[in-house]
């Protein structure tokens, strides 16, 4: 990892990420990019400047000198952008991190999408959300939402509570289907968890609903022979985290592995809670739009659950 992203808005949830990022640059590092987009003002419907002029302030002036005054106005605002990330560069620049400030304009989250991919690959972006859910998310589409369903880098997503005491994690977790997407997840949870001699838990959650795997018709079949087969379908997902955990043991060496019957979004909120977890690590599609809606990613229902932050890495089919 190279560049941690981290776009900032002036609001007391954005800058909520920053102690995080203090946390995780050295333990990658990663110099940091601090982002502010300035949103342009847009004359839609038609209207020329020399209108909206008139209907603001009921006098008319040349086009010319209209522009004039956006633009100092513009610039006046990229000026206060500036001294707003040059102070909040001060925490990272104590620290040690190499710090850099960007100043853009357009949509927040077009522009955050944009600059992480000039960075691509090695890049991580990093940014707090409120976290909400249900219709008030589909309606409102937050910027973090957004950027995680457009980049392919992957998004740390720390959601905006009471400011703690923010340390190098102790136990990260990475969630595992079983599948080689979500395995693409996997060397970034053991890079930082090797930095941080961190505790490294694989996890995975073993449905609960028998007659959804192949080859395991059990409808109509006793509870007791029921519980036979999960019971064996969890050994078998047990020892394929073994494997797994054997060939991460010579960069990771502490690893649990842990197999849990229970449908997965619920498995690792309550897993990270229970555990004391401080990151989770983990894949999504990215899947978009309303097939995202429609289905409902695993990671999709993790990010706004839990309250553990979280990591988010976009995979290819």
């Amino acid at each position: 990892m190279q560049t941690i992203v981290v776009p900032l808005d002036g609001s007391e949830l954005a800058v909520q990420v920053l102690p995080y990022v203090r946390v995780l640059a050295p333990l990658l590092g990663a110099k940091v990019h601090l982002l502010r987009v300035v949103q342009d003002v847009h004359v839609g419907g038609g209207e020329s400047w020399t209108q909206v002029l008139i209907s603001v302030y009921g006098v008319s002036e040349s086009e010319a000198l209209q522009r004039d005054q956006y633009d100092a106005s513009m610039e006046a605002l990229r000026q206060r952008a500036y001294a707003y990330l040059n102070e909040q560069a001060r925490m990272l620049e104590d620290a040690g991190i190499e710090v850099t400030s960007d100043v853009r304009c357009g949509s927040p989250a077009e522009v955050i999408v944009e600059v992480a991919a000039e960075h691509f690959p090695g890049v991580l972006i990093a940014m707090a959300t409120h976290g909400y859910s249900g219709l008030r998310r589909w309606a409102l589409g937050s910027v973090a939402d957004k950027v995680i369903h457009a980049t392919e880098a992957p998004v740390l997503l720390v959601r905006g509570q009471a400011q703690q005491v923010v340390h190098p994690p102790r136990r990260i977790l990475a969630p595992l289907d079983g599948s080689g997407l979500a395995r693409q997840a996997l060397p970034l949870a053991s890079e930082i968890a090797r930095a941080a001699h961190a505790e490294l838990i694989l996890l995975r959650a073993v449905v609960p609903m028998i007659e959804a795997y192949v080859g395991a018709p059990m409808l109509g079949r006793p509870i007791a022979e029921n519980n036979e087969a999960l019971g064996a379908l969890r050994e078998y997902a047990l020892d394929d985290l073994k494997a797994e955990a054997a060939l991460l043991r010579a960069e990771v060496p502490r690893i649990l592995t842990h197999a849990i019957v229970g449908y997965p979004a619920e498995v690792i909120v309550d897993e990270a809670r229970e555990m004391d977890v401080d990151l989770i690590v983990m894949a999504t599609h990215g899947y978009g739009g309303l097939r995202r809606w429609a289905l409902g990613s695993v990671a999709d229902k993790v990010l706004h659950a839990t309250t553990t932050p979280l990591i988010l890495v976009r995979v290819g089919a």
